[in-house]
């Protein structure tokens, strides 16, 4: 078949290669000033011609978004892509050794994380316009696979092995704590510790690592029940500032949460995603070293806390009719022979699934008797068989409920404590229990990191390089929040969401990075070759979508042009 007259104009050797979402990383890396701030505090060693620091750093923040978590691999991921070029279309790929990442990663930790850390948030914060007037605390286990130990600095955080949040104890781990705003949990603040660190123990470091960096005290600091020691509370409110977490049901915080419960004769209602939160206060006082410090106590009720708390109640009695069950099969039988060790088993069981409040045991014995010979060996036929009485315990148990006990348990079903040092005039029960909510967003991050970005296995070997790898993997979580943050409040203020971005789903008003940027995972730049020997650069055309994309990301379409993405005329 003969070809039309127009494909005599068709150019057979066109040369493409995919961008992706480069762009849009490159703008938010300049827009941050990743690589001129680290430049500005870390400068390059004179004999080292190409690659400043600034630019390793950018090109290791760019492999972590890309799941390239070792160093080896940037080298291959910058000649086989065409991200690095893009971004850094000024460093060849290879460039990007690993032992220069490596040194990168050396001049980091050597000049100290601190210094450029703090710089780039608040210039981030001042950009963005973060707000910071509640601040998440959280830390999480990150396990290491292989051998560890191989520290150049004493003071260095060791790899080694502690109590694993994932539960896995045969893994050696570092503690990685991080302070998030409650700003779409922007990440403020990380500081790694070795791996036997206690999380009590790091709580007043980050907190006035966060006084450093936004240069005041009057900030909500958010935690988990391990901030509440004595020694924290008097640390933070010696020291003006004001705090907010759960108490930890020992004795003595239970006592006043208990008579709280007993005496309060009204609750204030909360309104809370179409439902009713009720909420009250009590007052209390904790003692350290001669001085008392008044707190408050802020007792909350929450509809889905109860429902889950009566679930797992009932789930935690089933489990106990089934053991004490399953025990019955095993008594009087090899080591369940003894009072005592029936007496444990119970307590074991009660322990195990929590119950202790709900049962107690009775165990009762009734032996058995038995007869046999008096005299070892063959009876005589010609005298009469002397018999002896054997006695043979035998036990029962039987598993006695407690129905007032269970009663109060689900008539506290829904009830937290709160603790806080804020006043009632600063802090209402209303916006405490907001403030405490926003906790899930430090923990989401997290859930990111190891999730979709990998975090485990750590793979630099030395403690060093793995706090400067923390702080870029730190960076690499702004930027993500960030084009996050950025998309959503840009859709509220237009109040109109994306269409045609999700399948089946129109106006959706809460993107995620990832899947804003997987939008532009098709988008190719391309060469054609003219005929008077020159080339002409082009960009694929965005279709209906990416336009509003790069609209709420407040990214110019001009980012997706050939001159810009080359700097090329």
């Amino acid at each position: 078949m003969a070809l039309p007259n127009t494909a005599s104009n068709v150019v057979n050797n066109v040369t493409t290669q995919s961008i992706g979402f480069a762009p849009i990383l490159k703008y938010y890396f300049g827009k941050c000033a990743i690589a001129k701030i680290i430049d500005s505090n870390i400068p390059t060693n004179p004999r080292r011609k190409v690659l400043t620091h600034g630019q390793a750093a950018v090109a290791m923040i760019t492999g972590l978004l890309f799941q390239v978590m070792q160093l080896y691999r940037i080298c291959q991921f910058a000649d086989k892509t065409t991200v690095l070029n893009v971004i850094l279309p000024e460093v060849q790929p290879k460039e990007y050794f690993d032992d220069r990442l490596a040194d990168t990663l050396d001049a980091i930790y050597d000049y100290g994380i601190g210094n450029p850390e703090l710089e780039l948030t608040r210039h981030m914060i001042e950009t963005f316009r973060i707000q910071t007037n509640i601040c998440h605390n959280d830390t999480t286990s990150a396990s290491y696979y292989g051998k560890a130990g191989h520290n150049r600095y004493p003071e260095s955080i060791q790899i080694t092995f502690g109590h694993s949040k994932k539960h896995r104890d045969d893994l050696k781990q570092l503690v990685w704590s991080m302070t998030a705003s409650g700003d779409a949990a922007f990440p403020l603040f990380q500081h790694a510790y070795s791996g036997n660190k206690a999380d009590v123990k790091t709580y007043v470091e980050q907190w006035n690592n966060l006084i450093d960096l936004l240069g005041r005290k009057d900030f909500l600091y958010v935690a988990d029940c391990k901030l509440i020691s004595k020694e924290n509370v008097a640390a933070i409110c010696d020291n003006d500032g004001f705090f907010l977490a759960p108490a930890p049901m020992y004795e003595c915080y239970a006592k006043v949460f208990e008579s709280a419960m007993a005496d309060h004769d009204r609750e204030l209602l909360i309104g809370y995603k179409g439902r009713f939160n009720r909420g009250f206060e009590a007052p209390m006082s904790i003692a350290y070293e001669g001085k008392d410090y008044p707190l408050r106590m802020i007792i909350l009720f929450d509809h889905e806390v109860g429902r889950t708390k009566r679930m797992a109640i009932d789930t935690q009695i089933e489990k106990t009719h089934a053991a004490f069950k399953e025990l019955k099969g095993q008594l009087n039988c090899r080591k369940l022979k003894s009072c005592e060790a029936v007496e444990k088993a119970c307590a074991d069981i009660l322990k195990k699934h929590h119950t202790r409040r709900f049962f107690t045991c009775q165990i009762t014995n009734t032996p058995v008797v038995t007869f046999k010979n008096n005299r070892r060996g063959r009876p005589s036929k010609h005298k009469p068989i002397e018999k002896v009485a054997v006695h043979t315990d035998h036990f029962h148990v039987e598993l006695l409920p407690n129905p007032e006990a269970y009663d109060a348990a689900i008539a506290q079903c829904g009830y937290y404590p709160l603790l806080t040092n804020k006043s009632r005039d600063a802090l209402s029960i209303e916006d405490a229990m907001l403030a405490h909510k926003g906790q899930y967003k430090n923990e989401h991050t997290f859930r990111r990191a190891k999730g979709v970005y990998e975090l485990e296995p750590i793979y630099p070997h030395y403690p060093e390089r793995i706090e400067a790898y923390l702080f870029l993997f730190k960076i690499a979580l702004q930027i993500v929040v960030l084009i996050e943050r950025t998309a959503r409040q840009n859709i509220e203020k237009r109040n109109r969401g994306l269409d045609d971005f999700m399948p089946n789903r129109d106006d959706v008003r809460n993107p995620k990075s990832e899947y804003l940027l997987s939008a532009f995972e098709y988008v190719v730049a391309g060469l054609i070759p003219l005929a008077d020997g020159n080339k002409y650069g082009f960009v694929s055309e965005l279709n209906e979508i990416q336009p509003d994309i790069l609209s709420v990301l407040e990214v110019p379409k001009e980012c997706f042009s050939f001159p810009y993405i080359f700097n090329s005329g």
